[in-house]
């Protein structure tokens, strides 16, 4: 079960992305079932993991309500990214944005020679503190001293286990 975050990525009005939320068991299929008839091409932003078909509908009302006042028509939305990320974060333990192919590309290093990586998400900047940039989870990494740095608690990746050359 899964309440999710669809946006059509050719449109951009100042910075509001026009943005679906909804609920389903099976988002791959409703992604498919959007984007039959739609001449723009359909993504997903990010989705909330839940572990019932009530808990779908609570947690698709709640956030129903908080962009009531961004309203289109049904169940879309004018957002911004920022309005997503949010709304990801409020459900942290079970969020999750969706990452993108180059996610580990690092694109340069700061003053104490650490990696900084590119943003796994195509509408924006993160920080991998926010969330992974392996598996999109909204924890994002930790200091895990047992790990001997920033590690996943999601998935487990870490800059450590992380190679250049072999793709997480």
């Amino acid at each position: 079960m899964t309440v999710y975050f669809i946006t059509e990525l050719d449109n951009s009005l100042a910075g509001r992305l026009y943005v679906k939320v909804g609920r389903s068991q099976a988002v791959d299929r409703r992604i498919a079932n959007l984007q039959t008839g739609n001449r723009r091409r359909v993504a997903l932003m990010g989705e909330i993991r839940t572990g019932s078909i009530s808990e779908d509908r609570v947690v698709e009302r709640r956030l129903h309500l908080i962009f009531d006042h961004k309203a289109d028509s049904g169940e879309w939305f004018f957002l911004s990214a920022d309005d997503v990320i949010s709304a990801l974060k409020l459900f942290s333990s079970r969020a999750y944005i969706s990452v993108g192919q180059d996610a580990f590309e690092i694109i340069s290093y700061d003053r104490d020679a650490v990696p900084e990586y590119a943003s796994p998400w195509l509408w924006g900047e993160l920080d991998c503190y926010e969330f992974c940039l392996n598996c999109g989870w909204a924890g994002g990494w930790t200091y895990s001293e047992n790990h001997g740095g920033d590690v996943c608690l999601e998935c487990g990746v870490s800059e450590r286990t992380y190679d250049a050359d072999d793709q997480v």
